[in-house]
């Protein structure tokens, strides 16, 4: 695709999601909002008014149109499979809301048929992308705090009503680890730059029967382990500790923030430095992955090295084997 050429864009799904990513489409010079599509034409309609989108679709129209380049996928989880299948299969790249799928067997038949098609796929964990998290994997890379030994990480809080069903109901594969989880346990791997050996976890269940809060610890191939607790019903410090042989980092507000501080020792409990480090993201933090997006499809790149497809599957797999655990799937599945 030629670079001065802008990236069409249509999105299925018409909830706050799609109304943050429609917004983040109008900021990117490169991109252009062409098409919304949903279930419910009304709210289609609806969307398209408020955030000046030229065309109301039906998913197989959406999918059927010429002008668009790439699909984001912004349903409800139990969604995210089909929707994706039905754009791939019709020629479109595509980018799929976090959690990419329900489960990894569903999240490998996608890869599989994005390859077989030499389609871009991409999870749209956005929070890797911000400035702030490369300026942290940046500072790990370089062992500013030696080698990284553990993670402690808290994350959580009341959800909001406008997404209490999504979070809530199994028929929507709701709960706290698809939803919430994957955003800590996106955040390590991708810092280590590897997936978890070892997994093990417990969780307590809602009155609707998902997970509500949960706790996941790992160790991975080079020795750090991690401690992980999540929670869509529990205000929590939403704090991410790395501790490593030559100091240790915090991050407040972990997923989103801006500001992180880095205490530095030589091997004894003394605090010898300590360094604030602030690196600005935009308001819209989607705009970045909306830009790798756009880079790969001009670039003809079919995954992103930042968040390449074979580490979405193992997260995946991560997800599923502590679901096992604790003898949770969907009704669907």
């Amino acid at each position: 695709m030629d670079n001065t050429q802008k990236v069409k864009w249509g999105i299925i799904g018409a909830g706050n999601i799609a109304k943050k990513m429609a917004n983040a489409l109008k900021i990117v010079p490169n991109c252009q909002l062409c098409a919304v599509a949903s279930k419910t034409t009304s709210k289609a309609r609806m969307f398209a008014d408020e955030n000046g989108v030229e065309n109301v679709y039906s998913y197989q129209e959406i999918v059927n149109s010429r002008e668009i380049d790439v699909i984001y996928v912004a349903t409800t989880h139990n969604f995210h499979f089909d929707n994706a299948r039905l754009a791939l299969e019709h020629g479109k790249h595509v980018l799929i809301e976090k959690s990419f799928t329900v489960n990894a067997k569903e999240a490998r038949e996608l890869v599989r048929i994005a390859r077989e098609k030499n389609l871009f796929l991409m999870e749209a964990i956005w929070t890797r992308f911000l400035p702030s998290m490369k300026m942290l994997k940046n500072k790990i890379t370089n062992h500013e705090i030696g080698d990284v030994k553990q993670f402690n990480i808290s994350f959580g809080g009341f959800v909001g009503t406008e997404y209490e069903k999504r979070l809530k109901d199994p028929a929507l594969a709701g709960g706290v680890t698809l939803d919430m989880g994957i955003y800590p346990i996106s955040f390590v791997c991708y810092l280590l730059g590897e997936l978890p050996t070892d997994i093990k976890s417990m969780t307590r269940f809602s009155d609707l029967g998902v997970d509500e809060i949960s706790n996941y610890m790992f160790r991975f191939p080079s020795g750090c382990l991690t401690n992980i607790c999540t929670s869509y019903n529990l205000k929590m410090t939403n704090e991410a500790i790395i501790y490593g042989t030559k100091g240790f980092i915090t991050f407040p507000q972990f997923s989103t923030g801006q500001q992180f501080t880095i205490y530095k020792h030589e091997g004894t409990n003394d605090i010898k430095d300590t360094i604030e480090v602030l690196e600005n993201n935009h308001d819209n933090g989607f705009i970045y992955q909306v830009e790798e997006v756009a880079r790969c499809i001009q670039e003809g790149k079919l995954e992103s090295k930042i968040i390449p497809l074979n580490e979405t599957i193992g997260i995946m797999e991560v997800m599923d084997k502590m679901r096992g655990e604790w003898g949770f799937s969907y009704p669907f599945e």
